[in-house]
């Protein structure tokens, strides 16, 4: 088998891992890599060297990060199958149709602002037409049931409990000698015991090749308990000074936690209502999708959407359009805005900043991971001047930051998940994390599971095992 790793190598982005076994060519995620644009560009135009060659790609789930490149691979003709579970299907749509008007949305404001002599236009990486243009391309795939990908290869779904639809791969071969092998891609993995979806299935047995993410695999998620009582402080905080808490938040998974937790706040009477606007048009269609996907909940959740309206979506105001978000900003407060993208490198979230930026009683709250580079990371590590759009601003807001509500798995979780499959004849590769992240995690892979070996490969490494 050769595998060649094509992104989310020494950093938590950009998932994309080339498998070539049995004269058959698959493609592990087709994620965007998120960072500086110079940088993303790059990488995000670098696929395998034979485009049409690829027999089919399998999709673990529907974050941008692992499915965003997917219209380059359609623009550069590839039209073979894309292997998904139905939710992922449903998340993806509404994924990519949002980053590809983003991306037009951005282009367009380029265009038309003034621009230096002999700059060149701002061109999308893709349309909407793209990705309208390979929704034929998906077939719906079942948690548990093996797909025959001919040449005596199949790959299975496992349920992984990150997000609405998420699966890890289970996939298999006989080679030549008639020997079975496997290999184990995790994908990204959930963590246990978290509200609404189901907990992470482990792999069905022993596995001979593992690549595995590793987000947090140097790290131990601390108790969730304090969660609750931080948001309600900041929420009364804002409503005290009549104030802007904005919130740059992943539109799936992270927006509907969100909501889920301030109508848990106003239920209970620990806050006031306040005014919340959902300013993406994709976390407006991913929480209507999450509310419909009663299958995929755990059975505390299935038991609550019963008694009451699971994300306070009736007290919520939508904003689907650029005219409704630019609306939002006519509102100084009291209210939260969640909007994309959580980079702050792009998306509507910008105009909310460059509106807040300059406002001591205005928050910006971060609620997970953010890429090295991007201008959330730099207003997290107390930069004091930024640019938004074609503009500086003096950083004069509050900048916060809520640990804990990762829905990937963290070390001890990790090490959860793989302890059934991971043997002394286990080779593993260790992908999506930070370096530090994922060098720790590589060493207990062999100090706690006893794995033959635990490589953490860089960008566009090819090995054969």
């Amino acid at each position: 088998m050769k595998i060649q790793f094509l992104g989310a190598t020494r950093t938590v982005t950009g998932s994309a891992h080339f498998i070539e076994v049995n004269g058959k060519q698959i493609l592990l995620d087709c994620g965007l890599f998120q960072g500086p644009r110079a940088e993303a560009l790059m990488r995000n135009l670098t696929m395998p060297e034979c485009i049409t060659c690829l027999d089919a790609v399998i999709l673990s789930h529907g974050h941008l990060d692992h499915c965003g490149r997917l219209p380059v691979l359609f623009k550069q003709n590839y039209r073979g199958p894309i292997y998904c579970t139905p939710g992922t299907y449903g998340v993806t749509q509404t994924v990519l149709m949002d980053s590809a008007e983003i991306q037009m949305e951005d282009a367009d404001y380029l265009n038309r602002r003034v621009k230096r002599a002999g700059e060149p236009e701002a061109k999308p990486m893709y349309t909407t037409g793209d990705v309208l243009g390979m929704r034929p391309q998906f077939k719906h795939t079942s948690i548990g049931k093996r797909i025959d990908l001919g040449s005596d290869i199949g790959f299975t779904f496992f349920e992984a409990g990150h997000i609405l639809g998420s699966a890890h791969v289970w996939l298999d071969w006989k080679e030549e000698s008639g020997k079975t092998k496997t290999l184990c891609f995790t994908a990204d993995v959930g963590r246990y015991d978290t509200p609404i979806l189901k907990d992470p299935e482990s792999p069905p047995g022993p596995c001979d090749l593992l690549i595995t993410e590793s987000t947090y695999g140097g790290k131990k998620h601390g108790d969730m308990s304090h969660i609750e009582p931080v948001l309600i402080d900041l929420i009364k905080q804002v409503q005290a000074s009549k104030a802007r808490l904005i919130i740059p938040s992943f539109a799936v998974g992270r927006t509907q936690t969100m909501l889920w937790y301030i109508a848990k706040f106003i239920v209970e009477k620990k806050i006031d209502p306040i005014r919340i606007y959902i300013d993406s048009p994709m976390g407006v269609e991913l929480t209507e999708t999450y509310l419909k996907d009663v299958s995929s909940y755990d059975e505390e959740t299935q038991k609550l959407i019963t008694e009451k309206d699971l994300f306070g979506i009736k007290n919520v105001t939508l904003a689907s359009s650029s005219q409704q978000s630019r609306q939002i900003n006519a509102d100084p407060g009291p209210c939260v805005i969640i909007a994309s993208s959580p980079t702050c490198d792009f998306g509507r979230v910008l105009h909310h900043l460059s509106y807040s930026i300059e406002r001591p009683q205005d928050v910006v709250l971060f609620v997970g991971w953010t890429p090295p580079g991007t201008l959330g990371r730099r207003l997290q590590d107390g930069e004091q001047r930024v640019r938004i759009f074609d503009r500086y601003y003096n950083v004069r807001c509050q900048i916060k930051r809520l640990d804990g509500m990762s829905a990937h798995a963290d070390g001890d979780e990790l090490v959860r998940f793989l302890k059934p499959t991971v043997t002394e004849n286990t080779k593993a590769f260790v992908v999506h994390g930070e370096p530090d992240q994922s060098e720790i995690f590589a060493q207990r892979l062999i100090a706690e599971m006893g794995a033959k070996s635990a490589a953490v490969p860089a960008a566009y490494t090819t090995v054969f095992a």
